[in-house]
């Protein structure tokens, strides 16, 4: 009998032990990915100011959320999404990026993978002059000639590039900036670029640690997920002031091109977005297509940003891919909030 009593409490040691070795190593394992999350935020300071005693904030690097059940599960459908697509064929590559504006949580499928911006980089535009109009007011006002040299520029690449502007009309800035972001117009954002100092555009790259697309060797690119930055220090105004950074997203979102994130939610959903196309090859011969959609949808209460970059051969795929990727975020996304 006693033989049998010390054997149970033995048994019954042995079995508190291994919970506990258990439990120890379960949080240990625990532990390390927590101190490894922790450590991998970190924050984007606007280091291209002259101030001695202060580091501007302007953004926080954050993991992915991998720990979110819902969110996971439409990174999983969403890949394969884009792995269906890529077999039917029009659709060769697409990369992903989902921000929740209010909670930082994100998720992405190949969202460090780079494409040509193309017009993307004309929101880059709106914010050197929108922080140059900090200083001084005056300069959205100030009026611009657009010249014949001007126009010419646009027929020099292999694609005509049509432009509401005509040649020797003048135009304020503020007027020339809708025109860039709201129809992408090629012509104003030509004239933008030749009357600003070119360290102005710089500086803005500089404070968020990107490349400058001047001083890229073999032509610029950019991942959705750093793209989301220009989005989100203008959401968040932690480098253009309130007022400015409200105007340059009420611009946003009178972007004109509705065939991306836009047709894939309820038509009473404001969406604050830019736009890139980018087409390889000639008039005659379209080799390759790049279509990008990246924007702030307001989802009400929660606002979230989604960035797609695809490429591809077939510019009517590449838009029915951004928008299939559009309605898939936003049904879930009811869930997950």
């Amino acid at each position: 009998m006693f033989k049998r009593v010390k054997i149970i409490i033995l048994c019954f040691v042995f079995l508190i032990l291994g919970i506990a070795g258990g439990y120890y190593w379960g949080f240990s394992i625990e532990q390390k990915a927590l101190d490894k999350a922790l450590n991998a935020i970190h924050p984007i300071r606007d280091h291209s100011s002259s101030y001695k005693f202060i580091s501007p904030l302007l953004a926080y690097i954050i993991p992915s959320a991998q720990q979110e059940k819902t969110l996971v599960a439409l990174k999983s459908t969403i890949t394969d999404v884009i792995a269906s697509e890529k077999k039917i064929g029009g659709l060769a590559d697409a990369s992903v990026f989902f921000y929740d504006m209010n909670r930082g949580r994100w998720i992405g499928v190949n969202e460090k993978q780079k494409y040509n911006p193309a017009s993307m980089l004309k929101v880059v535009t709106m914010i050197a002059y929108f922080k140059k109009a900090e200083m001084k007011p005056s300069t959205l006002s100030k009026k611009l000639t657009y010249t014949k040299e001007m126009d010419a520029l646009l027929k020099t690449g292999s694609f005509y590039a049509l432009s509401e502007l005509h040649i020797n009309t003048r135009y304020t800035v503020e007027s020339l900036i809708e025109k860039v972001i709201t129809k992408s117009d090629n012509g104003a954002q030509i004239l933008l670029s030749n009357s600003i100092d070119k360290k102005e555009l710089d500086t803005v790259y500089s404070a968020l640690n990107i490349e400058n697309p001047d001083g890229a060797q073999s032509g610029f690119s950019i991942s959705p997920r750093t793209y989301s930055l220009f989005f989100r220090i203008i959401y968040s105004a932690t480098y253009l002031d309130r007022e400015l950074s409200e105007k340059a997203l009420g611009i946003l979102s009178r972007t004109t091109f509705d065939d991306g994130i836009v047709a894939g939610l309820p038509t009473n959903l404001v969406v604050s977005h830019k736009f890139g196309e980018y087409l390889a090859g000639s008039n005659d011969s379209v080799q390759d297509v790049e279509l990008h959609d990246c924007g702030i949808v307001y989802y009400p209460v929660n606002p979230y940003f989604l960035c797609v970059m695809t490429k591809g051969n077939n510019l009517d795929e590449l838009k029915k891919v951004i928008k299939n990727i559009s309605s898939l975020v936003y049904q879930n996304y009811g869930n997950y909030k």
